[in-house]
Formats: C-alpha cells, sequence, structure tokens
C-alpha cells in the first residue's frame, strides 16, 4: 500500500476558523497603539490584519490573535481540562492563501497561567514560536521547508520565550498538552510597522512524510 499521510485539522479545512471570536493580545495592555483582528472568509478562510504601531512604545509592537482548546475539539484531552494532543503528528502546516511579505509568529501555549494579575490580566508565561514569512507569491519559514503557499514547522522549529526573550530552561514542548494556539505580528524593534494582512486556508498537524497505513484526517 502507498503511504498516506496523517493530518488533523485545527482550523480551517474540516475545522471552523469561527466560532468562537479569537481573543486579542495586542501592544495597547503596555500603551501602545497597534491593533489585530482574525475574521472568517468564505470557503472556511480566515484574515489576521491590523495595524502595527512601533511609534508609541519607541520602536517596540506587537499584534496577536489567540483561541484555546475546547472540549468539543477532535484532539481534546478532557472537558475539564482541554488541549490538543498533537503528540503522534511531527508538526505543523499553514495554509496560506496570500500574505504580504512580512514575517509572522505562530505561538503554541502547553501551560497557562494559574492565576490573574490583580488588574486582571492574564500573567505572561512561556511561549513556543516558530516564525515564517508569507507572500502571494509563496511561502517560507525559518529552517523550515515550503511548497507553493504551505508552511511546514517541525516541533524542532518551535522556540521557547518569555516576555520576548528566549528562555533556555523551559524544557521541551509538551506537543500532546497544546492548550492554545496563536498568530502574532511584531516589529523586530522597529524593521516591521503599518498594516499587515494574512489570509490563511487552514491550519494543521501533520506528518511530515506519508505513513504505511490509513490517513487520519480529523
Amino acid at each position: 500500500m502507498d503511504g498516506v499521510q496523517a493530518q488533523s485539522y485545527l482550523f480551517g479545512g474540516l475545522k471552523p476558523w469561527l466560532p468562537p471570536p479569537w481573543q486579542t493580545s495586542d501592544d495597547r495592555v503596555r500603551g501602545g497603539k497597534s491593533w489585530s483582528s482574525l475574521t472568517s472568509l468564505p470557503g472556511n478562510c480566515a484574515l489576521f490584519e491590523g495595524y502595527l504601531d512601533i511609534e508609541t512604545l519607541g520602536g517596540a509592537g506587537f499584534a496577536s490573535q489567540f483561541q484555546s482548546a475546547r472540549a468539543d475539539d477532535g484532539e481534546s484531552a478532557t472537558a475539564s481540562d482541554p488541549s490538543w494532543d498533537l503528540s503522534r503528528f511531527d508538526g505543523i502546516e499553514v495554509d496560506v492563501e496570500a500574505g504580504d511579505g512580512k514575517t509572522y509568529t505562530l505561538i503554541l501555549k502547553d501551560e497557562l497561567p494559574e492565576s490573574q494579575r490583580d488588574d486582571g490580566r492574564e500573567r505572561a508565561g512561556v511561549n513556543w514560536e516558530a516564525e515564517f514569512k508569507a507572500s502571494s507569491s509563496g511561502a517560507n519559514s525559518e529552517g523550515a521547508e515550503a511548497s507553493s503557499l504551505k508552511v511546514w514547522l517541525p516541533w524542532d522549529s518551535f522556540k521557547a520565550t518569555y516576555r520576548g526573550k528566549d528562555k533556555k530552561d523551559a524544557g521541551e514542548l509538551k506537543t500532546g498538552e497544546i492548550r492554545r494556539i496563536g498568530f502574532m505580528m511584531r516589529s523586530y524593534f522597529g524593521t516591521q510597522h503599518g498594516d499587515f494582512k494574512l489570509k490563511l486556508r487552514s491550519l494543521s498537524a501533520r506528518d511530515k512524510a506519508p505513513r504505511t497505513a490509513e490517513t487520519t484526517k480529523i
């Protein structure tokens, strides 16, 4: 039997991008003026767009959208502690309809803060980040393979950060306990700014190479 590639759609493809609404996390929490949104488009696509301001915070700036695992997700662990169990896959594929040539960050969280700050905001935690670029003519990612507009991000391309800085003692990404997924646009100290727009077809976990077994599509 010819090999087939196991794949599980997280958003798009066989799964809707919305509802529920994605959660916004922009630099406005620090006094900045950047903004972002993620909305659904016809054909079960999504649009991550916004404006990256670098003037207010002196060259810094970020805008991001996040979605948490839900109890009704096909890869969810338990109803009381929902997460995506992606441990049987080799990484994440971002299927891009069109981009703008800017560098984007895909963020995974395998742990969530147990408490909030006094002002009601969520405490900072460890992010696992992988960067990629996308334009209308192609897509590519740092240290990853790309085909057409599909960006392949193996697990080892995700690096741990805390408050935007590398966290060397974070251990390993717990691919069986992914609790939140997000897209981020950041300034990289003023090298990116202004309007941004990324049209997405789907986000899925998959194998790097086909297996000699029946394909898995969830």
